[in-house]
């Protein structure tokens, strides 16, 4: 592939920490020093040797500021085997990996997409919340509704939310 047609990585920070990441021939793949640093890994040199060659590669990429740099990547199935082999902390890694698949791989996915919808994250009051930017609208998960209107819902009565729910089916 042509170093000058890749994207500048798109970053997400969780835990004050950042992670890099882009799409290369339709898969995700991360800057390997910024998951090392977010996963709590200090040895990069380490963890690239460890991995199968098809899951870590070497580019030269486009930095916000215009520079171009050498970068180690990991791929998607490269990230997901590390924490699976590599985890000191299950409940921190099973967190991450959650993250990664439910909010950095769709969104970095969808900054593609022209045609359809693509996933946005929108950041308030300290919270962070998944919405779908599609037709110009912002959808919503139902499941995320009560804690954007904090759990109590005027309508929602003593049935709760899957009553509420079922009456919106009908």
């Amino acid at each position: 592939m042509d170093d000058s047609s890749l994207a500048t990585p798109r970053p997400f920070i969780r835990n004050r920490r950042q992670l890099r990441a882009l799409l290369i021939d339709d898969q995700v793949w991360f800057i390997l020093s910024d998951f090392c640093r977010l996963a709590g890994y200090p040895h990069v040199e380490r963890m690239a040797n460890r991995l199968a060659d098809d899951q870590v590669r070497s580019e030269q990429l486009p930095t916000e500021d215009g520079l171009v740099l050498d970068y180690v990547l990991v791929s998607e199935s490269g990230v997901y085997q590390a924490l699976i082999l590599y985890n000191t902390d299950r409940t921190a890694s099973d967190a991450l990996r959650r993250w990664i698949s439910g909010t950095v791989v769709p969104q970095v996915r969808s900054q593609f997409a022209s045609n359809g919808p693509r996933h946005v994250q929108l950041q308030f009051e300290k919270q962070c919340l998944a919405v779908l930017d599609w037709q110009d609208q912002l959808w919503l998960s139902v499941g995320d509704l009560p804690r954007v209107v904090g759990g109590h819902s005027p309508i929602a009565g003593r049935t709760g939310w899957r009553g509420w729910a079922k009456r919106l089916r009908t």
